[in-house]
């Protein structure tokens, strides 16, 4: 997603003259069941608790033990008179993928207590790849501290560190009807990240990535041979806001096409041309990497390749980074990103990968 406020501000000028891991195992498609929704920090309620039936859970390894403290119990909604949902983690867990399902311009409202100082993740994954960045966020403290939106910023998601001990409200508005996953992740206290170990559904790869990335459907200009069959998108709010960087996203396609398998790691410019870099081995596999890069109204487009064929797929991995010419933003109100790092979030999201 890009923020509107970045892309207002390159706009207006062109026209004048962008600590410890925790490991949460991710499974797929799971029964009808009932989710025990639950805090960190205990909150006593005397809201109803939905009964919903996941489509994605998670089960965290066990952290540090959290003191619970006394927070004020949920209330009604200001907004359309909304019952307020707790959260309640499962013991020992650091995170919750809650399903949920709203009617056009309704919204639901979510509750949980954390202790200041804590890195909060929150995105929103929509049962639809159409409707992904169609639910937007609300959250704020019980005493009054606005975390997103933040002033004409989209907030589809964010990450950042809790600036009290105290309840949160997470609201999710919906642009249009539908379901959706709200997952929500606490590191607990004196960490900075945890991790969560995806599976893919039939079986052909795993892989792990930090909570500064999401699972998210990127729906941009064509810029991969192979649809992606796993999308994550980087959410660490602080970097996207202060930085010239818009949008990034790391993509993975199977195919098992004899046309895609053909041409797997032959070269195609989609939106630029592409260089070969070389090949790589990543946990015993050959890739062959590449490279391209587009520009346009004082935009950056990045993409970086892997591609492979195994087993009898081609398997397709893509680094999407998007950004501003950094001399196109007024001088003093975005720094430049740093690509370095960047670069390697995405690249510990790549040497996770085990074909099967």
């Amino acid at each position: 997603m890009r923020f509107n406020m970045k892309r207002n501000r390159i706009l207006l000028i062109l026209l004048f003259t962008s600590a410890c891991s925790f490991q949460v195992d991710v499974l797929q498609l799971q029964p009808t069941a009932t989710v025990l929704l639950a805090s960190p920090i205990s909150v006593s309620s005397t809201a109803t608790l939905a009964v919903i039936t996941p489509t994605l859970t998670e089960t965290p390894a066990p952290p540090p033990t959290n003191t619970a403290v006394p927070l004020p119990s949920p209330t009604l909604a200001s907004s359309n008179s909304s019952l307020i949902t707790p959260i309640k983690f499962a013991p020992n867990a650091t995170s919750e993928m809650i399903p949920g399902n709203i009617a056009e311009g309704a919204s639901q409202i979510y509750s949980l207590g954390a202790f200041q100082g804590q890195m909060m993740s929150v995105s929103v994954l929509p049962e639809k790849p159409g409707l992904q960045n169609t639910f937007q966020l609300q959250i704020t403290g019980r005493d009054g501290a606005i975390l997103c939106p933040k002033k004409d910023e989209d907030c589809s998601f964010w990450r950042g560190v809790l600036p009290s001990t105290q309840e949160y409200l997470i609201k999710v508005k919906a642009q249009v009807s539908g379901a959706f996953d709200l997952r929500v992740a606490i590191d607990p206290p004196g960490t900075l990240s945890q991790t969560f170990n995806y599976t893919d559904p039939q079986g052909r790869f795993t892989l792990s990535y930090s909570d500064d990335f999401a699972p998210a459907y990127y729906n941009g200009g064509e810029i991969t041979k192979i649809p992606p069959v796993f999308s994550l998108q980087y959410i660490d709010t602080q970097q996207l806001t202060s930085t010239n960087l818009s949008e990034v996203y790391f993509l993975l396609g199977v195919s098992d096409e004899p046309q895609d398998v053909t041409a797997c790691t032959q070269l195609l410019s989609l939106g630029a041309p592409e260089t070969v870099l070389g090949e790589t081995t990543i946990n015993g596999v050959n890739f062959t990497k590449s490279e391209a890069t587009g520009v346009g109204a004082g935009n950056v487009y990045e993409q970086v390749y892997y591609r492979t064929v195994y087993n009898g797929s081609c398997y397709e991995v893509t680094y999407f980074v998007h950004y501003g010419n950094i001399g196109n933003y007024p001088e003093g109100t975005v720094s430049e990103f740093d690509r370095t790092a960047l670069y390697q979030q995405l690249d510990e999201i790549l040497v996770s990968l085990i074909l099967k």
